[in-house]
């Protein structure tokens, strides 16, 4: 083996060279880092220059709708916060998760015709409806029958979409003499069942719920992919029509401002966790309707309460998603004629 000074120089020369090449490399790439995160940066605020205008313009209009439509009635188990539309034979109608007020008008609309005069609550977290001490499946359904009483309604068809099936279904079996027939729309009916949204996903819609201004975004800009954690898989919605398509962003429109819905959400995981369909008074005709590529709440809820449910007609569509707009004219006719052979 060589040791001569020579070589011993030679092998000094090369490491620093080596160490050189890495400085560099590692400068170059620390480089490379600050130039990403400068674009993003600009990219970032370009963004909001541009999109923050037209949120800020649709936050005030919501909020501004939200307080000119509802009215909120103080009861015994907590404020709530309604609205009455049209006229005709009254029909409660129960929101779902991330929903309120005007989400279950949205759904009055799609779901029934006219000659209907809609009641429609925000329930327990959501909008001006606080959460109350104790608050439970079985409080929520007393505040309706006080709100019922209120309006001077005797009778009326309860209509359950999604996480507004519990209470809908609650309120039908503790007050029987008041609920004239029962509808369960994509209704949740126990705690997690095989097939429920994963989640993963969930948790991704809980954050989104959180900034007002990134659900915004994600609705205005990426429809189709908030519509999948909803539950409407994409597949589903590439087959609707410009009306459905219309429908499903008024849908996603009006759930602004989301942050104001998120405590709704959050109360309705914990009530709903240990649910059971009571069944010991529950004597009204029951129409219970499910799409089994449901992809939020599995169709295995309306298996579930149309199994404990008696008076239960249960109608499973193959395709239609959590929002069902693809079927949303044949669940009209079905509607209209379960109502009409529905003795209320």
């Amino acid at each position: 083996m060589d040791l001569s000074p020579g070589y011993s120089d030679y092998k000094l020369e090369v490491v620093f060279l080596k160490e050189v090449k890495k400085k560099s490399r590692n400068i170059l790439l620390r480089n490379i880092l600050l130039i990403l995160l400068a674009f993003l940066i600009c990219s970032a605020i370009i963004l909001i220059a541009l999109t923050y205008p037209k949120y800020h313009e649709t936050m005030t209009e919501a909020e501004e709708q939200l307080l000119a439509d509802s009215t909120i009635l103080k009861t015994e188990y907590g404020d709530i916060e309604y609205a009455v539309e049209a006229e005709g034979t009254p029909v409660l109608l129960l929101h779902g998760a991330g929903g309120g007020y005007d989400q279950g008008l949205w759904a009055g609309k799609v779901f029934f015709g006219d000659d209907y005069k809609f009641i429609s609550v925000s329930r327990y977290g959501y909008l001006r409806s606080p959460i109350p001490d104790n608050a439970s499946i079985e409080s929520q359904a007393a505040a309706y029958k006080t709100l019922l009483d209120n309006l001077s309604i005797d009778k009326i068809i309860v209509v359950g979409v999604s996480a507004g099936g519990p209470s809908a279904t609650q309120f039908a079996n503790d007050y029987p003499d008041r609920c004239s027939a029962l509808i369960l729309i994509s209704a949740v009916s126990m705690g997690p069942a095989p097939g429920d949204q994963d989640p993963f996903y969930v948790s991704i819609i809980h954050i989104i719920q959180q900034s007002d201004y990134a659900y915004w975004l994600l609705t205005r800009f990426f429809q189709p992919a908030v519509l999948d954690l909803m539950g409407i898989p994409t597949q589903v919605y590439e087959t609707f029509n410009p009306e459905q398509k219309e429908l499903a962003q008024e849908m996603l429109d009006i759930m602004h401002p989301m942050s104001q819905r998120y405590r709704g959400t959050v109360n309705d995981e914990k009530m709903i966790e240990f649910y059971t369909v009571p069944t010991d008074n529950l004597g009204a005709p029951a129409l219970i309707i499910h799409a089994k590529d449901d992809a939020l709440v599995s169709y295995k809820h309306a298996e579930n309460a149309h199994s404990k449910i008696n008076k239960s007609q249960l109608v499973l569509y193959d395709t239609g998603g959590h929002g069902m707009l693809s079927q949303m004219n044949g669940t009209r006719v079905l509607v209209k004629e379960f109502l009409n052979e529905s003795t209320y």
